[in-house]
């Protein structure tokens, strides 16, 4: 697993109850279509809420995290080895 700690520009959809689900991000200069959220929880930090996701593009595993406090995306981690 490799850690990276980097802001990214997330296209999402907002459902019901508000679902959130992540449909694709740009990250070092290319643009990841997510394939499926194989996962999904929450943590806080302070007065924000962060939603997790672990999302792949069929090959990759990345986790992005939201802050609905400032509503700002974040690719955590990537696992290449699937």
């Amino acid at each position: 697993m490799l850690e990276i700690g980097e802001q990214v520009y997330v296209v999402a959809a907002f459902g019901i109850n508000p679902r959130l689900r992540p449909l694709r991000f740009r990250w070092s200069g290319r643009e990841v279509k997510i394939k499926d959220i194989t996962y999904e929880w929450t943590t806080s930090m302070g007065k924000s809420r962060l939603i997790h996701f672990s999302v792949t593009d069929g090959s990759t595993l990345y986790e992005l995290s939201f802050d609905s406090s400032s509503i700002t995306w974040r690719i955590e981690n990537i696992e290449t080895d699937l």
